[in-house]
């Protein structure tokens, strides 16, 4: 049996000075569970943005037909800067795979 994996990750996202809407298109419950981080290219500085303060982020109404939603800064992202959006969720798997019967996990 596969399991299925899906990727959590837009960008990185150039700034031009301009833009401040930025798309992202992964499945999201709750958009305070986003996490955008910038990074400014010339120091190597990686910085957490805090929704509210540095962005809004709204979801697409249906998650399931039409994963993602857009993440808008506050200022335009500055030339010499990255963003990626991703999520803060913690990956766990909840069901516990044993070696019974005749299915013999690696």
């Amino acid at each position: 049996m596969t399991v299925s994996s899906t990727n959590r990750k837009a960008g990185p996202f150039a700034g031009n000075g301009v833009t401040t809407a930025f798309p992202f298109a992964f499945r999201m419950i709750n958009a305070d569970d986003l996490l955008a981080v910038t990074l400014v290219t010339a120091t190597g500085v990686e910085t957490d943005l805090q929704q509210g303060v540095d962005y809004t982020a709204v979801l697409n109404p249906d998650q399931d037909g039409d994963p993602g939603g857009t993440l808008t800064m506050l200022s335009p992202l500055a030339v010499g800067t990255q963003l990626v959006i991703t999520s803060d969720v913690e990956l766990t798997q909840d069901t516990v795979l044993t070696n019974q019967g005749g299915f013999y996990p690696d």
